[in-house]
């Protein structure tokens, strides 16, 4: 499976390293081209043809009266930050060089063994031509986190990935995508409970999508996507082998427009390999969205829905869907923001520990408040603060947390 990945990057790279006698053609350019390169004069240093853009990232700084989300509480003080850039090439308009590198450090005040340093790192080649754009790229993050709602631990996961896209803009309007990607994610080995988290975890994915956008104005794009999806897991024990289909269709907002984000609803067919074990069919998701319906009032809402692998039981699989909504008001001439976010998450698994017995199914409800002020033209320093609380109908592990942190944010 790596091996397939790297020789398909390894050939798009020779494409694209051959087609580079090409890059003085016409002098138009696909709607991606151009957010990208746009992306990169706004870069704030210059060094000759490399522009870099930099910034410094706090995730959170602050207390948390839980850390370990279990019932019986082990509170601490924490920060989550570190310096980060994108850095851009772009050579006579046609190629385009990105790199992004985030180096992190999470500290725990009292909470050694919490205490390490993640980085995340990814880029693209691509090449533009007057209707046509190529990409070829890849990540590589090394990191320790709670990778999901289901783990109340941080286990130290790897991620390298790879990706190919042909971008074919039939006109002004109507343009076609084609993706192939393929993802490693290998995790440390680490009991929990009565799992190891390598073994049950660690696994490829590969996808197939293809993308039709048709152009409605200026700052937004209708799409419909199908995409085809494998999962092999590592661990030849391991049963949860699986392929999906699915289908989404939505609108992707312009960022110097009202509406921001994207709205991406859908159906996914979701079959394990094995006879024994449950598949899902129904709806999936990715939305983010903000709107401002006036110059002080912004509303912001997202819905995430899809398939998450399982740690707990027999099941291969849970259910995550996750909804917010909240407003945010500028005030004294918009120095400063309020937001308000309130935000629930249901797990809903297909097996119960016995065949008489119900299917799990967890519930997190959070609300939060934060003030931000003004420190740039799109970024803010603010003080956030909330609680959580979690609910699972067959198992005596309900929790609750109280946090609040320092926060850095570049979309002001």
């Amino acid at each position: 499976m790596k091996g397939k990945a790297v020789l398909i990057i390894s050939q798009v790279a020779l494409f694209l390293g051959l087609a580079l006698g090409w890059v003085g053609m016409a002098r138009a350019e696909t709607w991606k081209a151009r957010e990208l390169r746009l992306a990169a004069e706004r870069a704030a240093w210059r060094f000759g043809p490399l522009k870099v853009q930099p910034a410094i990232l706090i995730k959170e700084a602050g207390y948390d009266s839980n850390i370990y989300y279990q019932p019986e509480a082990i509170s601490d003080y924490w920060l989550t930050a570190g310096p980060a850039f994108d850095a851009y090439v772009v050579a006579r308009r046609r190629l385009i060089i990105h790199v992004f590198e985030s180096p992190q450090y999470v500290f725990f005040f009292k909470t050694k063994r919490e205490r390490t340093w993640n980085n995340y790192l990814n880029g693209d080649v691509s090449l533009s031509f007057n209707r046509f754009m190529m990409t070829a790229g890849g990540s590589l993050n090394n990191a320790r986190e709670r990778w999901s709602t289901e783990l109340d631990i941080r286990p130290r996961r790897k991620e390298k990935s790879g990706f190919v896209s042909f971008l074919y803009q039939k006109s002004y309007r109507l343009s076609f995508e084609l993706t192939a990607r393929t993802i490693d994610y290998t995790y440390e080995s680490l009991e929990y409970g009565s799992v190891n988290i390598n073994e049950r975890l660690s696994h490829y994915e590969d996808y197939l999508s293809g993308r039709i956008y048709y152009r409605l104005n200026p700052r937004i794009q209708f799409f419909v996507e199908g995409q085809k999806g494998s999962y092999d897991f590592k661990d030849p024990l391991n049963s949860g082998d699986s392929r999906s289909q699915s289908i989404y269709s939505g609108f992707q907002f312009s960022p110097t427009g009202r509406i921001h984000g994207q709205i991406r609803l859908g159906y996914k067919s979701f079959k394990t390999l094995h006879e024994e074990l449950p598949d899902y069919q129904g709806l999936v998701g990715d939305t983010t969205v903000s709107w401002q319906i006036m110059r002080p009032l912004v509303l912001r809402g997202s819905y995430q829905r899809d398939i998450n692998f399982s740690v707990w039981y027999d099941n291969p699989y849970y259910i995550g869907t996750t909804w917010s909504a909240g407003p945010s008001f500028y005030v004294f001439r918009k120095k400063f923001r309020l937001d308000y976010t309130y935000s629930q998450t249901r797990n809903k698994y297909p097996l119960g520990e016995a065949p008489d017995s119900p299917p799990r199914c967890d519930l997190y409800t959070l609300n939060s408040v934060a003030v931000y002020y003004k420190i740039g033209k799109t970024a803010g320093i603010g003080i956030t603060a909330g609680s959580w609380k979690r609910e699972i109908n067959i198992l005596n592990w309900d929790a609750t947390r109280k946090f609040i942190g320092l926060n850095l944010t570049y979309d002001f």
